[in-house]
């Protein structure tokens, strides 16, 4: 039996770093996310692609509104499309809960936003387990 297509929106992550260096760390680190499609550099701005389950809009934002604290840009804007269609781990199926830490480096357990808005990374053992480690 086909499985089911999950629901999923685009977002798009335009931001600007304090340097060049940090830009390319951002990127190399939040492009193990399971919900990436796709990261760009070009000096100082990057630009992510993420498929996203459609109560995760507040992630990107969060990004938005608290670009230093979330992901170490000096400033970050962010787009949601309807009309654009793209994959990712998450989307494909492919993103298992078997890693002790989310991809990107993350601790969800010790995020404000966790077990509240969010139920963690879905590449760890803490996703919708309301778990953390002992």
């Amino acid at each position: 039996m086909p499985q089911k297509r999950k629901e999923s929106i685009i977002g798009i992550l335009i931001g600007e770093a304090p340097d060049n260096n940090k830009a390319s760390s951002i990127v190399n680190i939040y492009k193990k996310c399971p919900y990436c499609f796709s990261y760009s550099i070009n000096g100082k701005i990057i630009q992510g692609i993420y498929t996203l389950p459609p109560d995760h809009k507040w992630w990107l934002n969060w990004v938005a509104d608290e670009p230093m604290e979330t992901m170490g840009l000096k400033k970050a804007d962010v787009f949601f499309s309807r009309k654009i269609k793209a994959t990712s781990q998450w989307l494909r199926g492919e993103a298992t809960p078997t890693q002790q830490k989310a991809p990107c480096g993350a601790q969800c357990w010790e995020c404000s936003k966790y077990l509240k808005e969010c139920k963690g990374c879905p590449a760890t053992l803490y996703h919708l387990s309301e778990q953390t480690p002992t």
